[in-house]
């Protein structure tokens, strides 16, 4: 049995393919999580200061996951957030050592902190019910990461947010890393960058529903009036709503 959680269409036949069973029965779910409300908020030249006062406003004493694309990115918001805005954070990220991660894990998971700030390091077997949000500081490098870690917020089937902060420059700093860990005339770079493409035309959209987005790219029809009538629309359907 092979079991995934978030596999577009191509890569269910490769997965077909890779474990030679072409003819084996597949069962599907939506991808819909109708809990989740999908925004994105444009970023502010202050940054750090938009975060803190974001996460005062609208999730005081809520638990979250803060992603980042840096392992400084991770730092630099974690230390902003517990020195100046006076909210427990902590940060955690591939270059921390094992024993220092368990520690991280254990005070988000058991509530002595509130937030933690992530680079994707943090992500698998990570199945806290009460995530209420979860922040992207800077967007994700394709559709499918994003899916899989705003999925993280509202697993007790509760309402949640998942926010992406968006600034063009950020699409340049995500082209960087690409480049740097493929080389840019590869094959693989060229994948990852129309992944991250789509990602950009996501937190570009002015009137398209997000739902449906991100629905769609896993081959689901979406109807939007769905997301527009629901209990959580996204921020582009309670626009045309009002």
């Amino acid at each position: 049995m092979a079991l995934t959680a978030t596999a577009t269409q191509s890569v269910r036949l490769d997965i077909l393919k890779a474990l030679r069973i072409p003819h084996a029965l597949v069962l599907e779910t939506s991808f819909d999580r109708p809990n989740l409300k999908y925004e994105v908020i444009g970023k502010s030249k202050e940054a750090l200061k938009q975060i803190g006062q974001l996460i005062k406003d609208r999730f005081k004493d809520q638990c979250g996951i803060i992603y980042c694309l840096s392992k400084n990115e991770c730092v630099e918001v974690s230390n902003f957030l517990n020195q100046k805005c006076k909210i427990k954070t902590v940060y955690y990220h591939a270059g921390l050592a094992a024993r220092q991660r368990v520690v991280v894990q254990k005070k988000w998971h058991t509530g002595d902190v509130q937030i933690v700030c992530a680079t994707i390091a943090f992500g698998m077997g990570i199945d806290k019910p009460d995530v209420r949000f979860v922040i992207h500081n800077t967007l994700s490098k394709s559709i499918e990461s994003y899916y899989q870690e705003s999925g993280r917020a509202g697993r007790d089937n509760l309402p949640s947010v998942c926010i992406v902060l968006y600034q063009k420059k950020d699409f340049s700093r995500v082209v960087c890393m690409l480049r740097n860990g493929q080389g840019f005339k590869s094959e693989a770079f060229k994948t990852a960058m129309a992944q991250a493409k789509k990602m950009q035309q996501y937190c570009e959209q002015k009137a398209e529903c997000r739902r449906q987005t991100l629905l769609e790219h896993f081959g689901e029809s979406f109807d939007r009036k769905a997301c527009k009538n629901g209990s959580n629309p996204c921020d582009n359907c309670l626009k045309t709503s009002l």
